[in-house]
This record gives structure tokens, sequence and C-alpha cells, in this order.
């Protein structure tokens, strides 16, 4: 799986923004849950609070 990160995605809750962002915002504010969503238009459509860490260490 490829993510590029200035996808536009949607983060449950705050709307879109690129992919990056995103992320930023789970880790920062220590989002878990639905709140730390992301859905995407590519698969994987949905990225939980798993998927979002990997993004986040890489």
């Amino acid at each position: 799986m490829t993510f590029g990160p200035e996808e536009i995605v949607t983060l449950y809750g705050q709307g879109q923004m690129t992919l990056r962002t995103a992320v930023q915002r789970v880790v920062a504010q220590k989002l878990h849950g639905l709140d730390a969503t992301i859905f995407r238009e590519a698969q994987p459509s949905l990225l939980d609070h798993e998927q979002i860490a990997k993004l986040a260490a890489e």
C-alpha cells in the first residue's frame, strides 16, 4: 500500500485535510476509537488507529 502525504482525506468529526495533517492531528490530540478514523477514496478506504500509528512512525 502506498499513501501520498498530500492525499485529501476526511478525519472523522474534523473534515477534509491532507493525509499528513490528519495523521498529525490523531497523534498530537491522542485521538482513539471512531475519532481516530481516516476515510480515503483509495483502498484501504478506512484507516484505523493502528494503521495511523504505522504511518506516523514512517
